[in-house]
């Protein structure tokens, strides 16, 4: 199956948008004729390496592909079937405006290009070998304006080195050469040793809190699987805005502090979109790429469940509300639910049977459980409860605040 999802090229999904991270742009740097960089920020920046350089025509990098192309994620329209004159049209409004104040705008968007301009060069000066590609909801369309930017270094695996302690020797090189370079970027720095290492830090220029991890390449890869399925449907991008708005109102979406992150959330709203709704909105994994570069397959999911936004807000609170997380897990890869006990016997190398769990969400691609930080009886008594909660609530009175906190 993993097979599979690596022909997700970015041709399929006929979009300059997909995250097509190519290997070019770990070959490219930029230079003036001077000899020196600008940084992306207006600053000269002179190449200190231990030997010259040939100085070879000018070829643009990875970040400036999106930077000097059109913005596609910010959407500006209201969709015709956004209303259909029932009791759920108050309720679908509310959503809507909610995401479309919330959706991660064109200027946002070019402040994190232009941060991964700077750093992409920056780095590659001491470092010409590391990769540097943008993952996450900046790239698959997922992302709030009050996002973090996640970026993924990659550097060649090493054979004879755990690739823990191999990212960790990485993210203390990053660390110590951000810190000396440029104490704008590093400020509040930390390298959080997690089982995927991240190093946390804050660009004040333009306030942006950046997450960089070591050669966890499955982010790539799924991050173009994201963007397939945020093509797939318009109701799919605001059920998503709006189930991570909700969750951080509750408190249960922070990984940190042993409850969902954002990136398990979208999946278990792909999920439901999967094999919670009748028919189904969205297909199987393996299906994701072709339906997107095709109108025909979204066009004709559309045509056959036309459930407005609110309906399905309330169905998706209500499904989580009763799923059976002691016995099942929630795929996306297989588009329905999975035996948590197949979940643990599957063979896939970064795949423990002790992570799963309390709550259980398989990553699509290396079949890990990316719920795995909800591992404390509270917590997971607490995200069931607002589940709960929220969906009664909401079903009962149909106004948006119903499922927000009660003060």
């Amino acid at each position: 199956m993993q097979e599979q999802y690596s022909q997700h090229k970015s041709d399929k999904i006929n979009s300059s948008t997909s995250c097509k991270m190519c290997e070019e742009s770990s070959r490219n740097t930029e230079r003036t004729s001077g000899g020196h960089y600008t940084g992306g920020y207006g600053q000269v920046r002179e190449w200190r390496g231990r030997r010259g350089r040939d100085v070879r025509p000018q070829r643009r990098i990875a970040p400036e592909r999106y930077l000097n192309g059109s913005y596609p994620f910010q959407v500006k329209f209201t969709p015709d079937d956004l209303l259909n004159g029932s009791k759920w049209d108050t309720l679908s409004q509310e959503i809507w405006d909610k995401f479309i104040k919330s959706q991660q705008t064109e200027e946002t968007f070019r402040k994190k290009m232009n941060l991964w301009r700077y750093l992409f060069i920056t780095i590659k000066t001491i470092f010409p070998r590391y990769g540097l590609y943008v993952v996450g909801s900046t790239m698959s369309g997922f992302g709030l304006d009050s996002s973090d930017m996640d970026l993924c270094l990659y550097v060649r695996p090493v054979d004879d080195l755990d690739p823990r302690s191999h990212a960790l020797l990485h993210l203390n090189y990053i660390l110590s050469y951000i810190r000396s370079f440029d104490p704008m970027v590093h400020l509040d720095a930390e390298l959080i040793q997690a089982k995927v290492p991240i190093l946390k830090f804050r660009d004040s220029r333009n306030g942006l809190q950046v997450d960089l991890n070591c050669n966890n390449v499955v982010g790539i890869r799924n991050t173009n699987l994201l963007h397939c399925y945020s093509r797939l449907d318009w109701r799919v991008r605001p059920l998503v805005a709006l189930t991570k708005l909700w969750a951080q109102a509750h408190d249960i979406n922070d990984a940190r502090h042993r409850t969902l992150s954002s990136y398990s959330l979208t999946l278990m709203v792909i999920h439901f979109l999967q094999c919670g709704t009748v028919p189904a909105i969205l297909p199987r994994a393996c299906e994701a790429g072709g339906a997107a570069g095709g109108a025909g397959g979204a066009g004709a999911r559309r045509a056959h469940n036309r459930s407005s936004l609110a309906e399905l807000f309330v169905q998706l609170l209500q499904y989580y509300a009763d799923f059976p997380f002691e016995r099942m897990a929630v795929s996306v890869r297989a588009g329905a639910r999975v035996p948590v006990a197949a979940c643990r016997a599957a063979r896939a190398h970064k795949n423990d049977p002790h992570q799963w769990k309390l709550l259980c969400v398989e990553e699509p691609f290396d079949l890990t459980n990316t719920a795995r930080s909800v591992y404390d009886p509270e917590s997971f008594d607490k995200i069931v409860s607002t589940f709960r909660t929220s969906a009664a609530r909401l079903a009962a009175g149909l106004r948006l605040a119903d499922a927000w906190p009660q003060r």
